[in-house]
């Protein structure tokens, strides 16, 4: 026997003694529409078990749901993915897509010309040593710089503002590093895009988790950073591949010339770009926030229960963010002030700096390096399993990012951590040995153990890299958030391409173990604290971060009865 209940929702807040509380909001989430559809998918539901009522015609189910507010709304209505709404909204991410083509690009620029002797040449440089640390953890410091002004860029002026200001940046620096002379205006050229890259990818991944249909924002936010890291990682590896036969320094100026181009597109169109309909709810605009939803979310119907459900979680979050203090740009208090938001940190301490120290870096930048400690001295060879790694690690992360909505955030991390941490086992025996007492055979497993590495990292790690910290960040410090995360990137970041090259220098090939041993821990900590993300509105997250138990809360389902076209209701046995 079971009876169906709609449910009504009351979201507590926390109780930090210096938060006002939250006032609690009941309402029905089971919106009474009509029978027209819009959305065209079954909700992101598990465990489907038919149940038959005799007296209704509609097709019932019982299904369990991570959030039952989003799935009633969605089984209200069908979306097809190949309507002029969602192929207009497809165009909006690619083009913010091309924000992390520039980061993918200039990540793989230095490990490629690393591998010219025509830029060690003329800068009179080494492929390791702290003179190379210094050309790479430049970069960083960049970072740093730009996060400090990231967020009231994006928060002050909107998302579009951050990307538009950042690609300015970022070719002012291509244009001096092209044109450097001596080794210090490269230096500077690097700071430069360096810091454009903060501000632009503080805003772009903000802007799309925010414009994307909750459904869908998994592979959304996934393929943003793999297909914009990994096209502009190909680019550049290819690029550099051809360009590296040639024997004056055009070989390096040319990819770094063209590095330039996805900034110069974002220049031309960020402010043709609809504006994010939480940054307009957030600033007094919210009739364009609601046409916004409409257009891209609803196939321009007003009446849609999706749109619905989003204004209502969004004015909701809104009103708690003006109550918390969270809208002054210069207050960074908030992202201290409450357990909730400590947590949240945590996370993106673990997310964004342990896997700077989990060994990928390492292989994506000085992957020239590690080849030739293990017998690989051909410039035109390291150049060619470089673009090679590179073309397996995409098609890894593609495949990664199909499964982030079906597994879940939580899934990808932890597998993906376990198993790249088996794989750094025979990476760190090989690597010991002298490269006189390499065989062939262990040249060629040391090849296969970096390209499987790079694969399983791509399926796990890439897609959520971006994805995963906007997710857990509540929209009123999201901004916030996100720069403070480039600082704390920018910081590891700067230890760890200064101290690698270093490192690998003096100690060769006991850096490894250092990189094996924080892969395991990171897993350890992961397990225990890192929460499920999947189907709910971002806006529903901040719940999972104010129980007692996060982890637990996000891998709680809630049984229902689906009614097909009606919604859903909970089921009370």
């Amino acid at each position: 026997m079971w009876v169906e209940c709609f449910i009504y929702r009351s979201l507590p807040r926390g109780d930090a003694p210096d938060s006002p509380t939250r006032p609690c909001s009941t309402s029905l989430l089971s919106v009474t529409m009509g029978p027209e559809s819009v959305l065209e998918g079954k909700p992101s539901v598990e465990n489907r078990e038919a149940v038959d009522d005799m007296s209704s015609n509609h097709n019932i189910e019982r299904q369990q749901v991570l959030s039952v507010g989003l799935n009633d709304a969605l089984t209200k209505e069908r979306m097809s993915p190949w309507s002029w709404a969602m192929i207009r909204l497809y165009g909006l991410v690619a083009l913010t897509t091309l924000n992390c083509c520039m980061n993918g690009f200039d990540g793989t620029l230095m490990s490629s010309i690393n591998a010219m002797p025509t830029f060690h040449e003329h800068f009179g440089t080494r492929m390791q040593g702290s003179g190379t640390g210094i050309l790479f953890s430049i970069y960083a410091i960049g970072n740093l710089a730009g996060a400090v002004v990231a967020a009231p860029a994006a928060d002050t002026f909107g998302r579009r503002f951050g990307m538009f200001t950042g690609s300015l940046i970022i070719i002012v620096g291509t244009i001096l590093e092209a044109s450097a002379p001596k080794v210090a205006q490269f230096i500077g050229g690097r700071f430069l895009i360096g810091m454009g890259i903060s501000i632009s990818n503080t805003s772009a991944p903000i802007y799309l988790v925010e414009i994307a249909l909750p459904q869908w924002r998994g592979i959304f936010g996934g393929l943003y950073n793999v297909v914009g890291y990994y096209t502009g990682a190909l680019a550049c590896t290819w690029i550099a591949y051809g360009t590296g036969f040639m024997e004056t320094n055009w070989s390096w100026r040319l990819p770094v010339v063209i590095q330039a181009a996805p900034s110069v597109i974002i220049l031309a169109v960020a402010f043709f770009l609809p504006e994010s309909p939480r940054w307009l709810f957030a600033n007094n605009k919210p009739e364009e926030g609601r046409q916004m939803l409409i257009k891209y979310h609803g196939n321009g119907n007003p009446e849609s229960a999706l749109v619905a459900h989003e204004c209502h979680e969004i004015e909701e979050g809104i009103r708690f963010e003006v109550e918390t203090g969270g809208r002054r740009w210069w207050d960074y208090k908030v992202l201290f002030s409450s357990r909730d938001m400590l947590y949240r940190l945590w996370l993106l301490f673990l997310v964004c700096v342990f896997s700077q120290f989990i060994g990928g870096s390492v292989i994506t930048y000085f992957m020239p390096v590690m080849l030739e400690n293990a017998g690989i001295t051909s410039s035109s060879q390291q150049l060619l399993l470089n673009a090679l790694n590179t073309v397996f690690s995409f098609i890894g992360g593609i495949c990664g990012s199909c499964f982030v909505d079906r597994w879940g955030r939580r899934t990808l991390f932890l597998y993906g951590t376990f198993i790249t941490g088996l794989i750094y086992i025979p990476i760190n025996v090989i690597a010991s040995y002298e490269s006189s007492r390499l065989t062939t055979s262990m040249g060629y497993g040391f090849i296969a153990c970096i390209f499987l590495y790079g694969i399983v990292f791509s399926f796990s790690w890439t897609p959520l890299q971006a994805l995963y910290p906007a997710e857990i960040l509540p929209s009123r410090v999201r901004a916030k958030g996100m720069a403070f995360q480039n600082v704390v990137y920018g910081c590891s970041n700067f230890v760890n391409m200064y101290a690698t090259p270093t490192g690998l220098a003096n100690i060769g090939w006991r850096m490894y173990i250092i990189f094996l041993v924080l892969h395991f821990l990171e897993y350890i900590f992961m397990f225990l604290t890192l929460p499920e993300t999947k189907g709910r509105t971002i806006e529903e997250l901040e719940e999972l971060f104010l129980a007692k138990n996060p982890v637990k809360a996000s891998l709680t389902k809630k049984e229902v009865v689906i009614r097909e076209g009606m919604g859903v209701k909970e089921v009370v046995e």
